[in-house]
């Protein structure tokens, strides 16, 4: 026997599936697009806070401003000060090393065998010219600056045989070193 089916059941499931999924596909896309929007408001809100405290901080910036430059200009005062204090340290201590120089100068020369004619200081450079009874003297008195403590590296410049006062004596020209030695490192105490 042949069975005929009237009804197109297939059919009808077939196009209410279809339409089940384009309902499913158009709620999906509406929800995707309401998720949208939230993010969206979201963001909107966050970068309206966002700007708001940049506000404030800008505000609060240029409140503070004026203290800033205060202390920048108190930083530029200060080391100005720095720097007249160095050059005042300087000063004294430069000053107080030639005080030293011609002290060991004077307490070094033998008065009755060698007499100064000039002396130049120029920074560190010393330079002593004199005349004296001969060369022996003259070696002597180098050696004797050489172990001052604020005279180095002594150096006769030249020498050359002058009369003065009926007397044949020897003209010189020393050149040398000036400056403050070192401490010497004091050792530990051994117990």
């Amino acid at each position: 026997m042949i069975q005929i089916n009237l009804l197109p059941i297939r059919e009808i499931k077939r196009r209410a599936r279809a339409k089940n999924q384009i309902i499913i596909s158009i709620i999906s896309f509406f929800g995707f697009l309401v998720i949208l929007a939230g993010v969206a408001w979201y963001q909107g809100n966050v970068i309206a806070d966002l700007k708001a405290e940049h506000t404030n901080i800008q505000n609060e910036k240029k409140k503070y401003q004026k203290i800033v430059n205060q202390i920048k200009q108190i930083d530029k005062e200060k080391d100005l000060l720095n720097t007249r204090i160095s050059v005042i340290k300087k000063l004294k201590q430069d000053s107080s090393l030639t005080v030293h120089v011609l002290d060991e100068v004077a307490s070094l020369t033998p008065s009755r065998r060698i007499w100064l004619k000039s002396l130049s200081q120029s920074s560190s450079r010393l330079s002593i010219h004199g005349m004296a009874l001969d060369d022996q003297t003259i070696a002597q008195y180098m050696d004797d600056l050489e172990a001052s403590r604020y005279i180095k590296n002594v150096h006769l410049a030249n020498t050359k045989m002058d009369r003065y006062a009926d007397r044949n004596l020897k003209s010189f020209s020393i050149s040398c070193v000036v400056g403050f030695e070192k401490a010497p490192a004091t050792p530990p105490d051994k117990k």
